[in-house]
């Protein structure tokens, strides 16, 4: 009878045990639900007071989270990447969050090595150029859909109809950044042109390379309209110079370069046009160098397009708007971005000090292009305000006549 009454108070006990644990969770949920639903509702009041007045709801809106940004790059070593690279921590850091940068992507190999570092590291996002070639493409989107990260790609159209079908079904994928091509060609020969260029060589730095046919066949269209003479066209140069003393000798009434690509070239034609003893003449060119302000400051530079890591930057707030719940479009989707064209050693002035040394924008103005803050952004809206990129613009907002 002991034994059975004992056994009876040994259920009792773990029975109270059993329901005091029971309580304990049903009281730590209590108190979860409770914190989270003050937390939700202060956050609603912040975005409130921080945002337009929407009638959407909070989950319409989006949530602001914390996040790692993974950007891969050929490094920090010339003008175009270290400030491309800091293009892009420009807007991850006004999104709030943390910038994590790969510079070893020398070649499609090395580039998909840099993502799966980036994503080893615990990024959310990340974002690449195809400068090294496609190839890497399809096992970037295999990596990014195994392990549930954002991406998009920086200064990139996809040329091949079967990748860009593939990367259309990747749920992760959410678009590109690219230039007008043709529009800059045209608008580089056109200005040439105008300051008194007649007859002019154009240099490619390559075969069936649509960034670069596409500005070529610009700057042909502008040539015909405005009485440009095309004389002849060199094509990827293993040295540019003696290439252009070459065509100088063959075409002596030449009088200007179009240079499609590789800016640092410039100098190096402008020296071939004074051996051949001209006093003036005229080469419109893209992608910025060091050397870029004395050959603008000298009239050996026409005209230089670049300031195109801002094609970063606009990359980044498409990935951050996706994951932060706001994308801007339930389909893939490619952002336009103007050169920015330095015609003047003032515009070279107002790009170092703005751009290169500084930010071209504020955070601020950044958080309009992020639809947490700002709730009207369309991708309509985000692409208006994306083409204003200028050097008129950067004045214009820095206040600066």
């Amino acid at each position: 009878m002991k034994k059975i009454i004992a056994l009876l108070l040994l259920v009792v006990m773990a029975t109270s045990l059993l329901a005091g644990c029971n309580n304990s969770k049903s009281n730590d949920s209590q108190k979860a639900t409770q914190k989270e639903e003050d937390t939700k509702d202060t956050s609603d009041t912040k975005d409130t007071n921080d945002t337009k007045d929407t009638s959407d709801n909070t989950a319409a809106q989006g949530e602001v989270k914390p996040f790692k940004y993974g950007f891969i790059s050929w490094g920090t070593a010339d003008e175009h990447g270290r400030t491309l690279n800091e293009a892009v921590r420009w807007a991850v850091e006004a999104a709030g969050g943390e910038f994590v940068m790969d510079g070893s992507a020398i070649s499609a190999e090395s580039t998909i090595a840099a993502a799966e570092n980036l994503i080893q590291a615990g990024c959310d996002m990340i974002a690449f150029c195809t400068y090294a070639g496609e190839a890497s493409v399809p096992q970037i989107s295999r990596l990014c859909q195994e392990n549930e990260v954002y991406w998009t790609m920086w200064d990139t159209t996809i040329s091949d109809p079967d990748i860009q079908a593939m990367i259309d079904q990747d749920p992760y994928y959410v678009g590109n950044t690219n230039e007008d091509q043709y529009d800059a060609g045209y608008k580089t020969m056109k200005a040439m042109a105008e300051a008194g260029a007649k007859n002019a060589i154009v240099i490619k730095y390559g075969v069936n390379i649509p960034t670069c046919d596409e500005r070529v066949e610009g700057a042909t269209a502008a040539a015909q309209e405005f009485g440009v003479n095309l004389l002849y066209e060199i094509v990827a140069p293993e040295d540019f110079k003696k290439a252009a003393q070459d065509a100088l000798v063959a075409y002596p009434d030449a009088d200007s370069f179009f240079l499609a690509g590789y800016g640092s070239a410039a100098p190096s034609l402008a020296a071939a046009m004074k051996e051949a003893g001209k006093d003036k003449f005229y080469i419109g060119a893209f992608d910025y160098f060091d050397q870029m302000g004395e050959e603008l400051k000298s009239g050996s530079l026409t005209l230089i397009n670049g300031g195109h890591m801002v094609t970063g930057t606009f990359s980044a707030l498409m990935a951050i708007n996706a994951f932060f719940g706001t994308p801007l479009s339930d389909e893939k989707y490619m952002v336009t971005i103007p050169y920015l064209a330095l015609g003047s050693y003032d515009d070279y002035e107002a790009y170092i000090q703005y751009a290169s040394q500084g930010a071209a924008y504020t955070s601020d103005e950044l958080k309009q292009f992020l639809k947490v803050y700002n709730p009207d952004l369309t991708l309509e809206s985000f692409q208006e305000g994306v083409s204003k990129w200028s050097i008129a613009d950067i004045k214009q907002r820095k206040g600066v006549n």
